[in-house]
């Protein structure tokens, strides 16, 4: 990673940025992704408008203060406001201050409204002592927020944050033993998210799973520790969050004070903390051979009292499971000997993960109107992995992750707005490496596959991010109340690409009719395998926020962004291959078999039907400008009732996303680099890619240049018109406050374009044509997702011994085409997307319920609880039951089948109850150690997974011959014990 280097060619465009950002003192700006805001009116006697009086929020850890006035109509707007507890303070001379302490959450807006009463007096301050929080009702977006008591004290067996989002309503669950910790929402992939961590995206640009670092990996994108609270956005967020089409995930860091405060804790399972999860039951395998550490802690406060303080923090994720290596079914009819070289290759071995993850964090309160803050975050991961069941040790690879983050925050504080600009730079590498590069892969089918991972790759985004965000409250106009917002900002991305595919060839093995004894086949890759790419992505957005009346609040915004390199812009086909292609095309060959009726076929020209061979043909940015027309209006509305307890909201939007760079990246990558599957056959009279068996083919060289010889490369075409995925929210719903709790009844619909497949534009195997396959882009995926949530929130306050949640989703996901995988459905029914029938899509899961709870138990005991029932997720699969030839087979998803909860009906094919226990000891001058026992699925419920789904071709009396089709192949994890120390120093005690 040459970090010197990209800074180096960044360095200019940061200069002008950055004078450019410094220079705008006089524009009112905010924060809006990480911050909140507090609106209110200010009355005195008969509710009359009480103008020019003073509101002002103190935070006592830090004493850091903002201040505005009210205008003619008693409104005042403080916008840009850390999450924290506060003071609000109201006074005017002539009435009655009043001091209110309130609990900002991150990314609220709080309605506070303050009633003052006429006495003769100078400015003072008088302290309420009944407490007024403020609740955040009146707001058009659908989000829930995750505390710092949830983040800390609810059970998270990988201490991932990302985890909690499960907690808020139409957030889709993860997979049974799915390492990749994507999230995904509103039935949309995980690539239509996007994560903001103190105003800075993670959003991953290069490859799957819309974060940076979950694609296929066990680690977490941020320290658990470093994470105040969050929120989750699953509808109708506002104009100024960009790159995201379904949800968004905002967080802050924590913050040092005025008071030195720390913690230190360790959990760890061992072997004897571990039951066998049900299909290792089912197979009689032993225990697992599990082990785990999770240790760190944090530290923070004052360097100087008032203006300067520090915050830190490290955890370290260190664990070993066992990986079973067992040879294959046939073991009856292969060879002997061959069973004895296996049989050295089987066995358990144990798969290595290794994560660091830091923060260190300085905030700078140089004046009551300017504040300083700059943060560095670093994760490494080193995963072990890649070996198991028919695979053998030899196949491992190393999966080393690394994101190194910096943000830099400067505010400033006018008497009516708030001035904050950003400059941040990520820094993130995806690399899995094979352990034996140097050793050929045979695999001998049916039985054990040997000798190293056949591929290496190294992926590379270098980020470098500005923005500056406007907001000016206090604004009245068109008979009401404003709060603008508008903002801008500007990214410049390097991305690397290196896909060193069957750069270790591997060898294919089967028992009839070569008896194992020589290679039927070989795929080797050779060329160069690297791509480079340059991007600037940039984006601007206007916001109003309207109260039109004190009971109703229109949100009106409209966003717009581009790419300057979104989809290979600068790309020129190379012209033999141009030439070909309108050849090809121009004299009907570029054709493929549709299915229909009594297994009849018939040509169809997809190419044709998509626009024409010219569409996918580029001589660069003139024939492929960038995509201008991402505008996008926002519109929200709230209404508050009379009782002031129950608000009616609703809002609908268009949000822009982006296809992910490696989706695109081929249609370069196979110019110069190429797969090869080289067929042995001693005659090979009409089979392409073959040639005589030799026993120098084992040698990498030697075999390359026979797949240069015979092998046809494949071709991906991209379309210069490819216009980005983008969604049409739209929501309506209730809340109603009852106390302190908040009910919230709603419907929430998306409706997504423009998502992409590639389809085929030839006949597999090229049908005679001087390159293998053709395959085309085509961008007319739609997603229809339509869902009822229902939400009760209760809060954990000093003064109440229980808080927590319930979350309940009734949803339906469907699409046309294939939104999760852009290689799927190969169907030979539907040529393009748009013959594809609407169906249920892979990911639906129709019944979702989710309940957490922290309880106060007497003599220091803290329980606490998290509960997850799912209904299943639907999953693609095969229906081979007329063949499994080209043209025969059919794609249909496939539901998970359900069991009884508790002895009640057969409801959920998801069940998970993890529990917590803490014992708190306290010491004197604030130190309170604690005994954490968790228990991760209590019940060691049967969470199976990797079903067999295929459906295979009738062998009588059987109408589908495949006897394990519906069993599992694989479950989540069975219940472990996890034992834990905490130990934390704080103003209020306990540990955090």
């Amino acid at each position: 990673m040459k970090i010197s280097k990209f800074l180096m060619h960044r360095l200019w465009a940061t200069l002008a940025v950055f004078l450019c950002l410094v220079c705008v003192d006089s524009l009112n700006l905010s924060a809006q992704t990480t911050t909140g805001n507090i609106r209110g009116y200010v009355t005195g006697e008969n509710g009359q408008p009480v103008s020019d009086a003073q509101v002002i929020v103190r935070m006592p850890s830090t004493n850091e203060t903002r201040g505005t006035t009210t205008n003619s109509a008693g409104f005042y707007y403080l916008a840009g406001i850390r999450p924290g507890n506060y003071e609000l303070t109201v006074r005017r001379v002539g009435l009655q201050p009043q001091t209110r302490p309130v609990t900002m959450r991150i990314g609220e807006t709080l309605d506070l409204n303050v009633s003052t009463s006429d006495v003769a007096t100078t400015l003072a301050t008088v302290q309420v002592t009944s407490p007024r929080t403020g609740t955040e009702t009146r707001t058009s977006e659908v989000g829930t927020n995750i505390s710092r008591e949830q983040i800390s004290n609810l059970p998270n067996f990988e201490r991932n944050v990302l985890d909690l989002a499960k907690l808020a309503p139409g957030m889709s669950a993860q997979a049974v033993n799915n390492s990749d910790k994507f999230i995904a929402a509103g039935g949309q992939p995980p690539e239509a998210v996007n994560i903001f961590v103190d105003g800075a995206s993670y959003k991953n640009d290069v490859l799957r799973g819309g974060v940076v670092g979950q694609d296929a990996s066990k680690g977490n994108p941020l320290p658990q520790g470093a994470i105040d609270q969050f929120k989750v956005l699953t509808q109708n967020y506002k104009a100024e969050y960009q790159k995201a089409a379904s949800a968004i995930i905002v967080a802050t860091t924590k913050t040092g004070t005025n008071t030195p405060e720390g913690d230190l804790f360790a959990y760890g399972i061992g072997k004897a903390y571990v039951a066998k999860d049900q299909f290792t039951v089912q197979n009689g395998g032993p225990r697992p051979d599990y082990q785990r550490l999770q240790a760190g802690g944090d530290i923070g406060g004052p360097v100087i009292k008032d203006k300067l303080f520090y915050f830190g923090t490290y955890e370290l994720n260190f664990r070993d499971e066992p990986a079973y290596i067992r040879l294959g079914p046939d073991t009856l009819t292969a060879p002997p000997a061959l069973l004895t070289q296996l049989r050295g290759f089987t066995g358990q071995q144990a798969q290595e993960f290794r994560e660091h993850l830091g923060l260190g964090k300085l905030t700078w309160n140089a004046s009551d109107r300017n504040t300083v803050e700059g943060s560095f975050t670093i994760r490494k991961d080193n995963d072990f992995r890649g070996f198991g069941g028919q695979t053998a040790f030899e196949a491992a690879e190393n999966l080393r992750v690394d994101t190194y983050t910096t943000v830099l925050n400067f505010k400033h504080a006018g008497d009516s707005w708030l001035n904050e600009a950003q400059v941040n730079s990520q820094f993130f590498t995806w690399n899995p490496t094979a352990k034996n590069f140097d050793i050929v892969g045979k695999n001998y089918f049916g039985l054990l596959r040997i000798g190293g991972k056949d591929t290496n790759q190294d992926f590379k985004q270098n980020r470098l991010g500005f923005r500056d965000d406007i907001s000016r409250g206090g604004l009245s106009f068109l008979g009401g109340d404003h709060a603008l917002k508008t903002g801008l900002n500007v990214d410049f991305l390097d991305y690397t690409g290196t896909k060193f595919f069957n750069g270790n060839p591997i060898y294919d093995f089967r028992l009839t009719p070569e008896n194992y004894a020589t290679p039927f086949e070989a795929i080797t890759g050779f060329g160069d395998p690297t791509i480079k790419r340059h991007n600037v992505q940039f984006g601007g957005y206007i916001q109003d926020d309207w109260s039109v009346t004190r009971a109703l609040v229109l949100n009106l915004g409209l966003r717009w962004d581009a790419e300057t390199n979104m989809i290979n812009n600068d790309y020129v086909t190379p012209a033999p291959l141009a030439d070909s292609l309108r050849q090809a095309y121009a004299a009907g060959t570029l054709i493929v078999d549709q299915s229909y009726g009594n297994n009849q076929t018939r040509n169809v020209n997809v190419i044709q039907q998509l626009g024409g061979i010219d569409r996918y043909l580029t001589t660069g940015k003139s024939d492929r400008p960038m995509y201008k027309k991402a505008f996008q209006p926002r519109l929200g509305a709230s209404y508050a009732l009379p009782d002031d307890k129950t608000v009616l909201f609703g809002g609908a939007g268009i949000y822009y996303d982006r296809n992910y760079w490696n989706t695109l990246f081929d249609e370069q990558f196979r110019r110069q680099f190429q797969v090869i599957n080289i067929q042995f056959r001693n005659n090979c009279a009409g089979v392409p890619n073959c040639t005589a068996w030799n026993d120098s083919y084992y040698n990498p060289a030697t075999l390359r240049s026979v797949g240069t010889a015979v092998g046809n490369p494949e071709v991906f075409l991209v379309a210069n018109d490819l216009v980005p995925p983008r969604t049409i929210q739209f929501s309506g719903g209730v809340r109603r406050s009852i106390g302190s709790d908040l009910l919230t009844v709603s419907y929430n619909g998306l409706r997504g374009q423009n998502f992409m497949n590639y389809v085929r534009g030839s006949p597999f195997g090229g049908g005679g044509l001087p390159y293998s396959t053709v395959f085309v882009a085509d961008d007319r995926v739609k997603t229809w997702f339509d869902a009822l949530e229902v939400q009760y929130q209760r809060p954990l306050t000093p003064n109440t011994f229980w808080g927590g949640a319930l979350a309940y989703t009734l949803s339906k996901s469907t699409e046309q085409g294939q939104s999760q995988d852009i290689f799927w459905g190969f169907d030979n029914r539907y040529p393009t997307v748009g013959d594809r029938p609407r169906l249920v899509a892979p990911g639906d899961q129709r019944h979702s319920i989710v309940a957490n709870g922290i309880f106060k138990l007497p003599a220091q005991f803290l329980f606490s609880t998290i509960i997850n029932l799912g209904s299943g997720i639907a999953v693609n699969a095969t229906d081979a039951s007329q063949g499994f030839a080209t043209g025969q087979q059919k794609t249909y998803t496939f539901q998970p089948p359900t069991r009884a909860f508790l002895g009640i009906g057969h409801v959920f094919a998801y069940q998970q109850m993890d529990l917590r226990l803490q014992k708190d000891i306290s010491f004197a001058s604030r130190q309170t150690a604690a005994i954490v026992l968790d228990l991760f699925n209590a019940f060691n419920s049967d969470n199976f997974g990797c079903y067999n789904t295929t459906i295979n071709p009738p062998n009588p009396p059987q109408n589908n011959s495949n006897a394990n089709y519906g069993h599992p192949g694989c479950a989540g994890l069975g219940r472990r014990l996890q034992v834990g120390l905490r130990y934390g120093f704080h103003p209020t005690g306990g540990v955090q």
